[in-house]
Order: structure tokens, then sequence, then C-alpha cells
């Protein structure tokens, strides 16, 4: 990977992380659009699960305010993974 001093990744490599990142959640949103627009219908429409809105939000609250332990994990793949995306 080529780094600048001090071992922080060029620009270069952290542009095509980031379109890396773009381009996986244009999928994402493209494989789940249908889901999602089901989702938000009833959200909207039954009081009974209208909290659903707030969920996403509380989600990446925490994701946030936990951003820095997240980044000491060290990143370690399993190869029962693959087993669970084929599922």
């Amino acid at each position: 990977m080529a780094t600048l001093a001090g071992g922080i990744p060029s620009p270069k490599t952290r542009t095509v992380s980031w379109v890396s990142i773009a381009w996986f959640t244009a999928l994402l949103v493209a494989a789940y659009f249908p889901i999602l627009k089901f989702l938000v219908h009833q959200w909207s429409v039954d009081e009974n699960v209208g909290h659903g809105f707030f969920v996403p939000l509380v989600a990446a609250y925490v994701a946030w305010k936990r951003r820095e332990e997240m980044r000491a994990l060290e990143f370690k793949p399993a190869w029962w993974g693959v087993g669970v995306m084929l599922w």
C-alpha cells in the first residue's frame, strides 16, 4: 500500500477505498430498495412501528460514539464467514 511519511495512506489509496464504499453502498441500497420502501410505508401508516424511523439514527449515533473503539479492533477474517454469506 502506498503511504506517506508517518504511515498515513496516500490520498489516492483513500480515494479508492471511498469509491469502493460508495459503490458497495449503492449496490446495497439497490438490493434492498423494495423492502426499504415497504418499511418506510409501514412506519408511516402504522403507529405501532412508527419508531422505526429512529432506529437507524440511534444505531448511527452508537456507532459514532464507539468509532475509536471499533478502529482499534484487529481485523481477523474467518473462513466460517463464507458459509454465512453462502447461506
